[in-house]
């Protein structure tokens, strides 16, 4: 009986601590060291290229704060909680499966450090709950730094997690879930 009270307890202190606001952290090494805390998250859909899928962009800390990692996923519908891969391409079947791909900015417009396109990893979504999206992520990105612009090679870790509310595309976005 104490142990069912017990295990009760942590699961009831879990989720109490789960982050439930809009924000993100994010963690970098390698080629750049980093650690963010922001609040700047927002996830929509972007409008399709002529002949290709719409893409559902996560983007994090895209207009302000010292880094900016933006995740791109193909298709009109929010990801089911799950963990998908991070590749550098798109894949050419239509029934490969979701797939992220990853962009981070280092610095400031002001102040750039370096640009890096994520090559490996994962993003989890962890949960869907009406506008908003939670996940985690851990990926590995090559790219350049701002100080060497001809050494494409650099490369930097990425780890983190996300609470990220639904622009104004959201509406459409489930409008297209429901219907399937």
């Amino acid at each position: 009986m104490f142990a069912r009270i017990s295990v009760l307890g942590i699961l009831a202190a879990t989720t109490l601590s789960l982050p439930t606001d809009p924000s993100f952290r994010l963690d970098a090494s390698g080629a750049v060291n980093l650690a963010i805390r922001s609040d700047e998250t927002a996830y929509g859909l972007l409008p399709a290229p002529a002949n290709e899928a719409p893409l559902l962009a996560i983007s994090l800390g895209a207009t302000r704060g010292n880094a900016s990692l933006s995740l791109y996923t193909q298709g009109e519908q929010l990801p089911k909680p799950g963990r998908y891969p991070v590749q550098s391409w798109w894949p050419n079947q239509a029934n490969a499966g979701r797939i992220f791909h990853a962009c981070f900015i280092a610095g400031t417009p002001e102040h750039p450090l370096g640009a890096f396109h994520g090559e490996s990893g994962w993003v989890t979504i962890t949960g869907v709950q009406g506008k908003r999206i939670f996940g985690e992520f851990e990926l590995r990105a090559r790219g350049m730094l701002a100080a060497d612009q001809d050494d494409e090679d650099r490369w930097v870790t990425l780890r983190g997690s996300f609470v990220a509310d639904g622009d104004s595309t959201v509406s459409r976005i489930q409008a297209v879930s429901f219907r399937h």
